[in-house]
């Protein structure tokens, strides 16, 4: 079945935003159409800081201006691909704007990069040249393309270049750190929309602060954690280090953080440890990228802070989904936004629209692997529909475990149940030998707090006792026969998710 957009479904969303937002929030196609708006509605707001100088959206929209007319200098072309390799500073996020603005398109790097990585992505890209922070010039130098520094260079300001909404504008990293990832090719369009979806997270998203705690190389945090706050006349702090962000909370006050869950656990750790007065100016934390487990969402609404979840991938320009009522329906990803299809084959959730990429840079192979004969982007996510259009993830299909009676199991369903229990901080399920034979096993990484009194003996007395009282609940194929008890965290993505290969 395909389930186009409802009103059912537009009322969903609207009903978070306010009479003004509703008035001024409407969807603008273009990057360059977003800045001029923000310049527009918001001038003399504070738009940007590091925290010791602060630009208005007039001030930061005329730095852009003179960026734009230093690359018309270095003489590149319409369509060059034009890296940025540096934290989140005030440079880098000009930077993204001049590019995109100019007609160029950004290849946003992450910025653990080692040389060999560096420039094995620049060569994969065919970037013309990389932008990089100083204190990375080190490796920057070793990119194999012409590389000058993220310094603001005095330039005549220039106007943007003509673009629409089909014009490339980022091709944006789908993976790690680790192996190559794949770079998705975003048009001004789809990233657009994916920054608008991002406008609807609850009433009063405007004039909110952040830090900008998520690397732009990470789509949710190009995406939702800049682009979003443009939107909505937002201030964004820069952020060099994203440990040291934690610590400057208290001092940047901000109102709004856009997080992956180990972040946000790792500031109501810090709330926990230094009082309420630490993260008192936090009024919501929008999380995504990876489950937020239930225990997570109650410890931070405990605190008086909204958690709103959401749904996405890089090639759906992040925002696909949202859930506007996450304390009560704690399981579900929510709704799809509006303006996109979607439907369900064979459990799995495919969707269309235009956030969606036009595939991935010179890699057809994976891009006609990645849509279906009918242009639907395949998320490779197993899902189900209850009857208010409210969609449930139960698993992943290339995280599927098959056993040797033909059964799929879904281990994330299986996690899923495991982490209600205040004993469990993570588990991973995965495939297990036991015995010769293929088995489901389970790893967990205990809460320490919980098990602090305990012995090691005591300890796996529990889980085991855990996992025997669940299997009594499940199935019989998708009972669980072999136990193990980590005392380190499991190894992780960049997204802070468990690293399941």
């Amino acid at each position: 079945m395909i389930y186009n957009t409802t009103e059912k479904q537009r009322e969903y969303f609207y009903s978070m935003l306010t009479s003004e937002e509703k008035s001024l929030l409407k969807y603008i196609p273009t990057v360059n159409g977003l800045l001029d708006f923000a310049v527009d509605h918001f001038a003399d707001l504070p738009a940007i800081s590091d925290g010791k100088t602060t630009y208005t959206y007039k001030e930061f929209g005329e730095r852009v201006a003179k960026r734009r007319g230093y690359l018309k200098s270095l003489n590149f072309n319409q369509g060059d691909r034009i890296a940025v390799f540096a934290p989140n500073t005030l440079d880098a996020m000009e930077l993204y704007l001049a590019i995109v603005t100019s007609g160029y398109v950004s290849v946003m790097l992450p910025t653990q990069l080692n040389n060999t990585m560096l420039m094995g992505l620049c060569k994969k890209f065919d970037v013309s040249a990389l932008f990089y922070d100083n204190a990375l010039e080190g490796v920057a130098k070793t990119s194999g393309v012409e590389a000058y520094t993220t310094d603001l260079i005095e330039a005549d300001a220039i106007s943007p270049a003509n673009v629409t909404k089909d014009t490339i504008c980022s091709i944006c990293l789908t993976g790690g750190t680790t192996g190559t990832p794949k770079g998705a090719i975003m048009t001004h369009g789809a990233i657009m929309r994916g920054a608008f979806n991002g406008c609807f997270i609850s009433g009063g998203v405007l004039y909110q602060k952040y830090i900008a705690i998520l690397p732009l190389s990470h789509i949710f945090g190009l995406v939702k954690g800049f682009l979003s706050s443009l939107y909505t006349g937002g201030l964004i702090f820069e952020c060099r280090d994203i440990k040291q962000a934690f610590g400057l909370i208290p001092v940047l006050k901000p109102t709004t953080l856009v997080l992956v869950p180990g972040m946000a656990e790792i500031i109501i750790n810090l709330t926990r440890l230094k009082g309420r007065e630490y993260s008192a100016s936090l009024k919501t934390m929008i999380i995504g990228a990876a489950p937020v487990p239930p225990k997570l969402m109650k410890a931070i609404d405990d605190l008086g802070i909204q958690v709103l979840a959401g749904y996405g991938l890089t090639e759906g320009s992040n925002l696909t989904a949202g859930n506007k009522n996450v304390m009560s329906n704690p399981d579900s990803m929510g709704m799809i936004y509006p303006e996109q299809q979607y439907k369900v084959v064979d459990g799995e959730l495919r969707i269309k629209g235009d956030n969606l990429m036009l595939g991935y840079w010179k890699d057809e192979q994976a891009t006609t692997k990645a849509f279906d004969e009918d242009g639907w982007l395949k998320t490779g996510d197993l899902v189900k529909v209850d009857d208010n259009g409210y969609i449930y993830i139960v698993g992943r299909i290339k995280n599927l475990i098959i056993l040797p009676n033909g059964e799929n199991v879904s281990p994330e369903e299986l996690e899923e149940i495991f982490y209600k229990n205040d004993y469990v901080k993570d588990c991973l399920v995965k495939e297990d030998k036991l015995n010769g034979k293929k088995v489901i096993g389970i790893e967990f990484l205990p809460n320490i707090e919980a098990i602090k009194d305990m012995s090691d003996d005591d300890v796996f007395a529990l889980f085991r006792k855990l996992v025997a009282d669940i299997n009594k609940t499940l199935p019989t194929y998708k009972q669980i026969s072999k136990i193990s008890i980590r005392k380190e965290d499991f190894k992780r993505t960049n997204a802070m998710k468990i690293a399941r290969n």
